[in-house]
């Protein structure tokens, strides 16, 4: 069957059509010949020539922000569904007023969850927006880079390590390129990659020499010509299965969800025995049935749900405003839980503006003054010689090259940047370098730590990367060998980067070699010398971090004495014990490195592997653990971990298994970042704790009655009114609560732990019952039953208010922190307040409550019995301390 293609840019030649048909059956120059493309690109104005015909290069969105469907997942708890039972059972017996209330409530509480998530899903959809894919394009024989949506066929791309490619494309260059096909074929195996011809009937899978948009460069560098864009890619004609999404469920959302049935099951429970006790009474059928239907709304925490998916969306879109994307509700819970953070150095704790402060030649190593001299920026014919050759072994491309010199700007990763720039400084001819280059024989990665380019005037090949790596594989004398590792150590601990540069020559130096093992016998010419000083406000995040009970661990595939030095700048103390290099670690087994864990601060020399074995170490172990990385070889890590932390100017791999993406690469932002983690956390259990501690309220007042033969403490409408209309208030402005204890605390990465449960209980059963004592007081004085049962309703409408403030903090007391500076909890309150006064001074108010006027006296009466609760909370929180320590 024949595929869609860009119809329109066709050629009318039906000999043109298959190559654009079949391009993977046909050469390149067929192709190219098809699309009316020369091997210098298109112009400016036939690109847009063509994009007015196909179109932009992207998916028409199938899936945005799902107003109506956000607003019916607030429905979507068992808890919800007790309470419209509830409204059933009124409605069915007649009750209008509470039927009304309670209809209007549940829609209130649900509004209030909707404009939360659906703002916060809207700030995240904006931020998303800012990490756009870009691609190197030719146009007229320059390279620039542009955004892949400007893409359209019969574009020259380039695809290096770690991108995303951007469009269908024909492969007409590749140097060891794997791609990462799992989203079409399913298989988690990366693809190799050739550029030749391929059978006309070939399925997908088997189409070798073509690069499908979505699919991820995993190894090598390549190149080729854009054959289809937008919906008329592989990945376009199964688009909606692609960008169709399905939300999952977050594990606090999922244990919820439980603890929901759970708590429905209990209330069933004990409304059915409230009930039988009733009947067993002589109470009325009917008045019973009503009665039970409002115990069932008074003991069930409704606006739990909602009030936590709140907390959760205003997290996410703190977090977006501090330039931090998460990509799930889930990852914002485990963020606060962070116990060990696993960081590369490079562009986080650094500024990654990587300076070349010298070249210095294998000569100048071996002497000792000369060492020292050239160890300023001092470059003579033998020095530009070695940043010509590192020149050749870059992929930056000059995007502007008929600018002036002085103008131009350079493509590519910020190292090869730094060197093309510092060999214009020299005077090197960078324009005929960067024109005349090849595509590397082999790549660099994190695993080999080098390259090889070839050099086809100079007939030789050219190996940059690690320098201890190139040393170990040059034909240096023992003696030499010895003496500039010697030096390589020197200037790696004061904090200098080194890269190797050198020289392969002989049999195998013209392009045959595809081997990194079998690069031997190296001329090792020198090393370039950079410089990358730290942030100015790392030292303080770290601390921060620190201080909010979370380990912080470098990790890196630099020398250890240039680790060791950006650590000491950080104004870490760093002993022998507390520093691995990635060969000792790799002979230890897992339970001999689990008992180096604690010491080690610094992670050296290692590899992609290395790390990702490092994580699942401290995993095994119980902590909970986030890590960074940009590289392809990053991502396996970052899926690993509990929480992957990729760099925003990182490749699209790590971006695309990443829990958190930073948009401005600082590591201060990933403690911005916990610090919201723990936030979220805090407010959950005020929350867990502010609504459960009432739920037995109702079920003590009318339990106690029924069993003591007093009359019913409250009706139905007044449980409902309570419940709704002033505790649910404060529930959800604890949203926007700041965290009073940072720290993490013994089982602190739990979100229901014992300060919670000791809490709960404390407070919910003790209040109950002294509600009930009180209730029984009242009477006992001979009060007359409507003055008592308003006063009643007054303590126990205005308790749960007054103790909101008590809950600002479940460890510190009342007055160790601020009580007023969250405006939403003060306005919830004031409301639920006024409420409470309208509900005896408004008449039509008061007589559906069925309420009556009461003495000024009484006021005291309330005030005190707001008073003792406070206390009763402060009480718990003792304890909670005490349990502590």
């Amino acid at each position: 069957m024949k595929r869609t293609v860009n119809a329109p840019l066709r050629s009318s030649a039906g000999k043109d059509e298959r190559p654009v048909l079949f391009p993977w059956a046909y050469g390149a120059d067929e192709v190219h010949g098809a699309l009316h493309v020369g091997s210098q690109g298109l112009s400016e104005e036939e690109a847009l020539r063509r994009q007015k015909i196909a179109g932009p290069n992207e998916f028409r969105k199938v899936r945005s922000v799902d107003g109506l469907g956000i607003f019916l997942k607030q429905f979507a708890s068992p808890l919800i569904f007790v309470l419209l039972g509830a409204a059933i059972i009124t409605m069915v017996l007649g009750e209008w007023v509470e039927t009304i209330v309670i209809f209007l409530a549940v829609v209130v509480n649900a509004c209030l969850g909707f404009y939360q998530e659906y703002r916060a899903e809207h700030a995240i959809e904006r931020l998303t927006a800012y990490i756009k894919d870009r691609a190197h394009v030719m146009r007229i024989g320059e390279y620039h880079e542009v955004d892949s949506a400007l893409l359209v066929p019969g574009d020259i791309v380039r695809l290096s390590l770690g991108a995303r490619v951007p469009a269908d494309v024909r492969l007409t260059e590749a140097t060891n390129v794997a791609l990462d096909e799992s989203f079409l074929t399913g298989e988690s195996l990366p693809v190799r990659k050739i550029t030749h011809p391929v059978s006309e009937g070939a399925a997908s899978t088997e189409q070798s020499n073509m690069a499908f948009a979505g699919s991820l460069v995993v190894e090598g560098l390549g190149g080729g010509i854009v054959v289809r864009t937008g919906e008329k890619t592989e990945i376009g004609r199964i688009a909606r299965l692609v960008t169709e999404t399905k939300d999952e469920r977050t594990p606090l959302q999922k244990s919820l969800a439980s603890l929901a049935w759970l708590i429905c099951a209990v209330v069933f429970f004990i409304v059915v025995l409230l009930f039988g006790l009733g009947l067993y009474r002589g109470e009325n059928v009917l008045d019973m049935l009503l009665l039970s239907a409002a115990t069932a709304v008074g003991a069930i925490p409704e606006a739990l749900p909602i009030a936590l998916t709140v907390i959760l969306a205003v997290g996410v879109e703190r977090i977006a405003q501090k330039h931090g994307i998460v990509r799930s509700l889930s990852a914002a819970e485990t963020l606060g839980s962070t116990t060990v953070v696993m960081t590369d150095k490079t562009g986080t704790l650094t500024q990654a503006k990587m300076r070349i402060t010298g070249v210095i030649t294998t000569r100048a190593l071996r002497a000792h003054d000369a060492f020292l001299a050239n160890h300023a920026k001092n470059l003579g014919a033998e020095e530009k010689s070695i940043l010509s050759d590192a020149l050749l072994s870059t992929d930056a491309v000059i995007e502007n090259p008929s600018d002036p010199v002085e103008k131009w700007r350079f493509i590519g990763r910020p190292l090869e940047k730094n060197i093309a720039l510092e060999a214009l400084a020299a005077g090197i001819d960078v324009l005929a370098i960067t024109r005349d280059r090849r595509q590397p024989l082999l790549p660099f990665n994190s695993t080999n730590k080098f390259s090889l380019a070839h050099d086809k005037k100079m007939m030789h090949s050219i190996a940059m990367g690690a320098p201890d790596i190139l040393l170990a594989r040059s034909s240096v004398s023992k003696d030499d060998f010895v003496l500039i590792e010697r030096r390589i150590h020197e200037l790696s601990l004061e904090g200098k980067r080194l890269v190797g540069v050198a020289r392969l020559v002989g049999v195998h130096a013209h392009g045959e070699h595809k081997n990194y093992a079998a690069i031997r016998n190296l001329e090792f010419l020198g090393v370039l010398v950079l410089y990358d000083p730290i942030r100015a406000e790392a030292a303080e995040a770290v601390r921060r971090i620190e201080s909010h009970g979370a380990r912080v661990v470098m990790l890196t595939g630099d020398l250890k004495g240039t680790a060791v030095a950006i650590a000491r700048d950080l104004g870490w103390d760093v002993q022998e014990r507390s520093v691995l290099v990635g060969e000792e670690f790799r002979q230890l087994s897992d339970e001999a490195a689990r008992m180096r864990l604690p010491d080690i601060k610094i992670f050296a020399r290692v590899t992609p592997e290395d790390k990702l074995r490092i994580g699942r170490l401290y995993q095994s172990q119980g902590e909970v653990v986030a890590m960074t990385g940009d590289g392809v070889n990053d991502a396996p890590s970052l899926k690993a971990v509990n929480i992957g932390i990729a760099l925003g100017s990182g490749s699209d791999v790590a971006k695309s298994v990443a829990d958190l993406v930073l948009l401005d690469d600082n590591f201060k932002t990933i403690v911005l970042a916990i610090e919201e983690g723990r936030r979220i956390l805090d407010n959950i259990r005020k929350t867990f704790v502010y609504l459960l501690s009432n739920c037995l309220d109702e079920v003590c007042l009318i339990g106690g009655s029924l069993l003591l033969g007093l009359p019913l403490p409250i009706t139905a409408i007044q449980i409902i009114w309570v419940n709704f209309f002033t505790g649910s208030l404060p529930a959800l402005a604890y949203a926007f609560e700041e965290n009073r204890d940072v720290r993490l605390r013994r089982n602190g990465h739990m979100i229901l732990n014992t300060d919670v449960y000791v809490l709960t209980l404390v407070v919910g059963v003790l209040s109950s019952l002294l509600l009930f004592a009180l209730y029984w007081w009242l009477l006992s004085r001979g009060l007359q039953l409507d003055v008592a049962r308003t006063v009643l309703f007054l303590c126990f409408s205005t308790y749960i208010l007054g103790v909101s403030f008590s809950f600002k903090s479940l460890h510190k007391p009342l007055f160790d922190y601020p009580l007023f500076d969250n405006r939403i909890l003060n306005i919830g309150l004031a409301v639920a307040f006024l409420l409470a006064i309208a509900s005896i001074t408004i008449p039509v108010i008061r007589e559906t409550l069925q309420l009556t006027t009461i003495s000024p006296p009484w006021l005291l009466v309330i005030l005190g019995w707001l008073v003792l609760n406070v206390c009763l909370v402060e009480i718990g929180k003792w304890v909670v301390r005490a349990l502590r320590t």
